[in-house]
């Protein structure tokens, strides 16, 4: 199947004296083409640890065909314990007729897991958790507490492409943070809408790393919080290859 295309949109900024037709135009990708997602998270079931790097996805189910990685390739894998899959935009979940597939999870001395993953109607975007463990291990799955909440933070991400300052890009995506300087594993933030979130999960003072997996790619950036919103650049060089 082929993969899906980024929606562009070329915005005319303005135009001044007798400059080139071209100087001023601002091309837009917008990432928001796959309405019905989830990011999965697959992690050490008793350690809480990302997945190891050869862990293996596979998407099984009669829907299989219709599920795309969120920039719109078929090639779905995993990028640091984490991938966001979705519906092909024509294929629309009913309040009668939900969609459900299967997510199988392998990795060499673990044992396999499979979930399974249904979109709806009434919910557009999900996150999917699925711990895995290792061959013999029969401890209990380790128990991760929720973050502490905080007042309002609000980001606005724009997307760069390194090689075209003539390009943005306004990234519908999952993204992850954890505190700057630490080991921890990437906690769940939320889902930014054309950029834009809103959050009350980052203390004041304190630097975060934030993450992004788009593309097969993990792009991060850093912000210390001292006010209540920011705007913010990533480079996401995979929503630039249109």
């Amino acid at each position: 199947m082929k993969a899906i295309r980024i929606v562009i949109a070329a915005l005319v900024i303005g135009f001044i004296g007798c400059k080139k037709p071209t100087e001023d135009i601002k091309i837009v990708v917008d990432t928001d083409i796959i309405k019905h997602t989830a990011l999965i998270r697959v992690t050490d079931a008793q350690t809480g640890a990302q997945a190891p790097a050869n862990a293996v996805i596979t998407i099984l189910g009669n829907e299989a065909a219709n599920i795309y990685e969120v920039s719109g390739k078929k090639d779905i894998k995993l990028t640091q314990g984490m991938v966001t899959i979705g519906l092909h935009p024509n294929v629309v979940p009913t309040a009668a007729n939900p969609i459900s597939i299967t997510a199988e999870i392998t990795a060499p001395n673990y044992t396999a897991q499979r979930k399974v993953i249904t979109f709806t109607l009434a919910q557009p975007q999900q996150v999917v958790d699925i711990g895995i463990s290792r061959v013999g291990n029969t401890q209990p799955p380790i128990v991760v507490p929720p973050p502490p909440v905080y007042q309002d933070v609000s980001l606005n991400f724009t997307g760069r492409c390194p090689n075209r300052p003539d390009v943005e890009v306004r990234p519908s995506v999952y993204i992850s943070f954890r505190k700057s300087g630490t080991t921890n594993p990437f906690q769940h933030l939320g889902y930014m809408e054309k950029g834009n979130i809103t959050t009350k999960l980052l203390a004041l003072n304190e630097t975060y790393d934030f993450q992004i997996v788009f593309g097969g790619e993990a792009y991060q950036v850093s912000q210390k919080i001292e006010q209540s919103s920011y705007n913010l650049s990533i480079d996401m060089p995979a929503a630039c290859n249109f």
